[in-house]
């Protein structure tokens, strides 16, 4: 029976091992200091809903909330922090006080039309769309992609039937806001003349809706909406959706109208247009209170516990193809659908999104410490995201954006109160770094991309004709059509089109109609003849990130040999003003030459001509660039106005909807902050590559160590198929000697912030926006070893032996903590770096440092890290040391158990076989 024992005692193991292990387990994990826990991700707050469910949520008193659940379900919440009031009734002063942060549950009355009023005509085809808006949470002036499917397909080449309008706006009912809390009304002349009457105006006429009609006249009407009768008519009646402001204010005269927004400064998205299969999609510009003060959306408000950032609206209202009074479109001279989307018929069918906000209030307090950063535009949009986060550890972190040379010039200054530490891409060069100590921190991984605002343009008999009207969403460019755009090549890109020039003249006239353009992007074949970018927007000045286009560029065959000057495949050769600039041999260009000097003007003998500047400027930074190529807006001043004063030449505003063309090089962060497509581009091993996660990865992985230890250089010819070629790597550079105690201190709660809680991707303050890559954990090792080095005595007084060292008693500088660095080594050029700041070798393990943490949460800072806090070891409590005890034996049981119970079974099979 010696099989049977064996079979108890394992089963008796067992069920020990599992019962000790569990309790002891979940207990010793659960006493854990709260900062070893890994910190959280936050989940996107998309969110996608159909129109009948939007409907369902209004007529019940909820609407559709941005809480980042993605699942588009109706709620009663109200807009963060704000009042239960009638939305669009309470003035400023009555909202403030009454911001309690409670929502009311009732219906809104527009949100409930009469039930005895006629059924919409178009209810049924609105009934299978649905609607998918990217972000609604944590919003600041930035973009989201709008798009929705089971449409009807919008009428051809105009805004006549079957479309969709989007506006925002604010309000404090639970239901959403209300028309008059809506920024509407202020459209381009060109795209409002695509639709018909008044479906792009806030004006409202008698007869037009049976359910407005009652707000308008008889003993109902709301005199809000009677505009005042010009002095030559008095008699004359007029109505208008009034326009009232966060504060209270009430205008609904133009006048009025203009000074809240206009054509220029609205978002409002006029007419989006559905295609053939029932889908559409179309960028949204989210304005804040700080570009968009009438709405207030994340200005603060008092709220029962405090006060709490401003949430507001986006509004959807689908366009189909009858008019208010349930007329068929056809029925009007034009065959548009007409009417205001404010107008009660309209408004019904909305669909609301919650739009939560960042703050916009000033986000440090007052008495910090402050400590000045500089350094390359590529990290401004992380350090940006992280400044908020970092005032909780007691230090002010203002960032200059200033150019690469200036940056490296600047932290090995001599001035009194010039950075110590700057954002680089590249290594200091050999003079400028002579004499130093410079050590480098991996901080930010991201690329520079080609954005782009694209309306496909095409004929009938268009391949793709399908897609006419609508906004790209695919672009591939290889080198050499990015060198012709750089160039000026085309006809189109050069004052007067190249007249007087025969290279110009016989090439292209834009890149629509460049053979090598249309084989890569086969679904522009057929677009309409005058369809052309306004150029490649680029920035002013000499950078880094300038530089890498370049050296891609001159690393691909095909286009080094054009930008010396050999024809391509179809006889396409470079504008001759840039030949002498020898483009592609010379490997200090850092910078985007507009070298032809064409002046050109029309038949007014007033015109003093216009110039490259005038047609094609520069942009300030690459995030200019990237807005801009949101609002398509690309400032081109080539359009002579005879009735200015003075006379000149002016730009003609943003591009319209449906013929929109603009590129720009820009940031991979900013790209994706305002929502813009970016181009697939080809690198060295001939592959079409978007910017994404993996590839900028790859891209990053392919660079080779440089001379400075620890900085990686770009490697353009490397022929990895799924590298993204203009991958960009920054670095935190700082000098270590010319930095006081103080100022190391600030450095590296600084660097192990952004290599630590700074890499939780996110949308909320403090994490790691969208277009950046988290850091590999080798590389936030590296950069929390360096940091450890800047506190740490030895290390300092190693790498700086003229430096005084700090006194036994009060000194700043911190004892050694996890990661913390030993002796510098010495490396070429009277220069020296830290051994732990090589970006792809692991750093060694400190012995007599206690194992490094996760990161806490994003928005739970570890306030140890502070510059005048010091991290101690935790003893381990006696209750932790007897469940570790536990867990040690319960853990062996769970091993010892199977294996006496296998045995067991063993030996009775072998008994039963000799029986």
């Amino acid at each position: 029976m010696k099989h049977q024992t064996l079979v108890r005692l394992g089963s008796a193991a067992l069920v020990f091992g599992v019962v000790t292990t569990t309790v002891a387990g979940s207990l010793l994990v659960a006493s854990f200091p709260a900062s070893a826990a890994a910190p959280s991700t936050s989940s996107s707050s998309s969110v996608t809903t159909s129109w009948a469910d939007a409907q369902a949520a209004l007529a019940t008193g909820g609407t559709v909330s941005g809480a980042g659940s993605g699942s588009g379900s109706a709620t009663g919440r109200p807009s963060a922090g704000t009042a239960d009031t009638a939305a669009g009734n309470t003035d400023a002063g009555t909202a403030a006080a009454s911001n309690t942060g409670t929502a009311t549950t009732e219906p809104d009355p527009a949100a409930t039309p009469d039930p005895a009023a006629t059924a919409d005509p178009d209810a049924a085809d609105f009934a299978a769309m649905s609607f998918t808006v990217s972000q609604t949470e944590d919003l600041t002036d930035q973009g989201v992609t709008v798009s929705w499917t089971g449409a009807k397909p919008t009428s051809p080449s105009e805004y006549a039937t079957n479309y969709v309008q989007i506006m925002q706006c604010w309000g404090d009912a639970a239901t959403g806001p209300s028309p008059e809390q809506c920024v509407w009304g202020a459209p381009s002349s060109t795209i409002a003349s695509l639709t018909g009457v008044g479906a792009a105006k806030r004006d409202l006429v008698i007869g037009d809706d049976p359910l407005q009609d009652p707000a308008l006249s008889g003993p109902d009407a709301d005199p809000d909406m009677l505009l005042d009768p010009p002095v030559e008519n008095p008699f004359l009646r007029a109505y208008r959706v009034p326009f009232r402001a966060v504060d209270g204010s009430l205008s609904k005269s133009t006048t009025e109208l203009s000074k809240q927004f206009d054509a220029t400064t609205t978002n409002e998205v006029t007419a989006a247009r559905t295609a053939s299969d029932g889908t559409g999609r179309v960028t949204f510009e989210t304005q804040s209170g700080l570009e968009a003060p009438q709405l207030g959306c994340g200005q603060d408000v008092r709220t029962a516990t405090g006060t709490a950032p401003r949430s507001c609206w986006l509004v959807i209202v689908p366009r189909g193809s009858h008019n208010l009074d349930g007329s068929p479109a056809t029925a009007t001279a034009a065959g548009r659908v007409t009417g205001s989307p404010l107008s009660a018929s309209a408004w019904r069918n909305r669909v609301v999104f919650h739009l939560g906000f960042q703050s916009v209030a000033q986000s440090c307090p007052i008495g910090n410490k402050e400590q000045r950063l500089v350094g390359s535009e590529t990290a401004t949009e992380a350090v940006t995201a992280w400044q908020p986060a970092l005032c909780r550890l007691g230090t002010t972190y203002g960032y200059s954006q200033i150019g690469d040379e200036e940056a490296q010039h600047q932290i090995v200054s001599t001035t009194d109160g010039a950075a110590r530490l700057a954002l680089v891409n590249t290594p200091l060069d050999t003079g400028t770094a002579s004499g130093t100590t410079i050590r480098y921190a991996p901080v930010a991984q991201s690329a520079l991309v080609i954005g782009f605002t694209i309306d496909y343009r095409l004929y009938p008999d268009a391949p793709a004709k399908v897609r006419n009207g609508l906004q790209a969403q695919d672009l591939t460019l290889d080198a050499r059509l990015v060198a012709k755009l750089l160039t000026q090549t085309y006809q189109a890109d050069v004052p007067g089109r190249g007249k007087g020039d025969a290279v110009v003249q016989a090439n292209p006239t834009s890149i629509v109609t460049d053979p090598e353009f249309l084989a890569l992007n086969p679904s522009f074949v057929g677009s309409k003849s005058d369809s052309a970018p306004a150029g490649l927007m680029v920035a002013l000045g000499d950078t880094d990130a300038n530089a890498r286009v370049w050296a891609w560029l001159r690393a691909d065959p095909a286009a080094q040999a054009f930008l010396e000057g050999r024809p391509d495949e179809w006889g396409t050769r470079i504008n001759p003003a840039y030949l002498p600039l020898a483009l592609g041999t010379d490997t200090t260009i850092d910078s985007f030459p507009k070298a032809d000097l064409t002046i050109a003007k029309g038949g007014d003998p007033d015109e003093t001509g216009y110039g490259t500047l005038d047609m094609r400027p520069y942009m300030n930074d690459m995030h200019e660039g990237a807005y801009r190529t949101l609002k398509a807006d690309p400032n081109e001043k080539d359009s002579w106005n005879p009735f200015g004063q003075p006379k000149g030449y002016t730009s003609l505003g943003a591009q319209v909807p449906g013929a929109r063309f603009v590129l720009t090089v820009t940031d991979a962060a900013s790209a994706a902050r305002y929502a813009l497509p970016t181009a697939k581009i080809v690198n060295a091993a001939g592959e079409a590559v978007a910017p994404t996660t993996d590839s900028i990865t790859k891209g990053i992985a392919t660079m080779r160590p440089s001379t400075a230890g620890g900085v990686l250089l770009a490697d353009p010819t490397n022929r990895d198929p799924g590298a993204y070629p203009l991958s960009m790597l920054s670095y935190a550079a700082v000098n270590v000697c010319a930095s006081s105690p103080t100022e190391r201190a600030a450095y590296a709660t600084f660097i192990r912030y952004a290599a630590g809680a700074g890499q939780v991707q996110g949308e909320k303050q403090g994490e790691l926006p969208a277009g950046y890559v988290p850091l590999t954990s080798t590389m936030a090792a590296t950069a929390k070893q360096v940091a450890a080095g800047l506190t740490d005595a030895r290390s300092i007084a190693t790498a700086c032996p003229t430096t005084t060292p700090p006194a036994a008693s009060g000194g700043t500088e911190q004892p050694p903590v996890a990661g913390g660095t030993g002796d510098a080594v010495p490396t070429t050029e009277g220069t020296t770096t830290d051994p732990g700041s090589v970006g792809d070798v692991a750093p060694a393990a400190d012995p007599e440092a206690p194992a490094a943490a996760a990161p806490a949460s994003t928005h739970d800072v570890d306030e140890s890290s502070t510059p005048d806090r010091r991290t101690h070891d935790q003893p381990l409590a006696v209750t932790r040391t007897a469940l570790a005890a536990a867990l040690g034996a319960g853990l062996p049981a769970l091993g010892v158990g199977p294996f006496l119970i296998r045995r067991g079974r063993r030996l009775a099979m072998l008994a039963a076989a000799r029986v």
